[in-house]
């Protein structure tokens, strides 16, 4: 698989503070990332490190397979960024925004009303900035970032604070970047439920440190997963077995792996065993990082 970004061995510190610890990372390429962690776990850190915006301690970063350190000015212009605050002039409406935005980056101003158009803010376009609401200047930000049509985008904590319509509307966005586009978007966020609903791969950190990474399916387990309890498990698991699902007695139940519920009720009922419940154990997101983290 292709890495867009790569992170080897990085270390940064402010003061005592251990902002990366030997974080060693990757980010693959045409895919949507969400770097998962609390505040404080080093993603802000880490995406800063990418742009060159501060400086690690030790550690390698490589952007297309290139040296950030030696080839910053070139590999900039091939990501679009938004870290932190939007940094928007609240007294300009948003074409006035993206005028300055494309004149600070040396950019044409051809593409503003195609992309202002594409985040949903054609209507909106000559109103004061002051007056937008914030999923609108997260919108108008992400037009911004867009106006060198970068192959890679970054964005910190897009959707923290975004009304649901808000939400809904920035993660439409953002997959037809991936899907249509094919672009590689990396997201960062402390909300579980985000990441989950939005990402194709999973980074999780935790005090600089990486957790751990991997698509969605790889960490959260491939096929469905069901609980059941029944009379007689011993027996269910020697029939589901035997007609292919992956099954395990567990503390009185039968855990079972690769069949969709309605197929195990189908089978115990043709071996004469009836559940008494049936319930999905399909990991999440959630369970996955809090079992994660209560180890460490």
């Amino acid at each position: 698989m292709e890495m867009a970004i790569e992170l080897h061995a990085v270390r940064k510190t402010y003061g005592r503070v251990v902002a990366l610890d030997d974080a060693t990372l990757q980010f693959p390429a045409g895919l949507l990332t969400g770097v998962l962690g609390p505040n404080g776990a080093g993603k802000t850190t880490t995406f800063r490190a990418i742009l060159g915006l501060t400086r690690p301690e030790q550690g390698r970063i490589e952007v297309m397979g290139e040296s950030v350190r030696t080839e910053l000015p070139r590999l900039v212009k091939r990501i679009g960024a938004v870290v932190e605050e939007p940094g928007l002039h609240r007294t300009l409406d948003a074409v006035e925004n993206m005028r300055v935005a494309a004149l600070t980056l040396g950019r044409g101003g051809e593409r503003i009303d195609e992309l202002l158009e594409f985040v949903g803010l054609a209507g909106d376009e000559h109103r004061p900035v002051s007056g937008f609401s914030k999923g609108m200047r997260q919108r108008l930000a992400l037009a911004i970032a867009l106006l060198g049509d970068p192959e890679i985008l970054i964005l910190d904590e897009p959707l923290d604070g975004l009304d649901p319509a808000g939400q809904v509307t920035l993660k439409a966005t953002l997959r037809s970047l991936v899907d249509e586009s094919g672009k590689t978007v990396i997201v960062s966020s402390h909300d579980l439920a985000d990441v989950e609903s939005l990402a194709d791969h999973v980074i999780v950190l935790d005090r600089g440190k990486l957790v751990t990474a991997g698509s969605l399916r790889e960490l959260l387990g491939e096929g469905d997963r069901h609980r059941v309890t029944v009379d007689g498990p011993e027996r269910a698991v020697e029939v589901l077995v035997a007609a292919g699902p992956e099954a395990a007695a567990d503390d009185g139940n039968v855990l079972v792996t690769g069949a969709a519920g309605s197929t195990i009720s189908r089978l115990l009922a043709e071996a004469g065993l009836f559940p008494e419940e049936l319930r999905s154990a399909r990991t999440t997101l959630e369970r996955l990082f809090l079992d994660i983290t209560e180890a460490r």
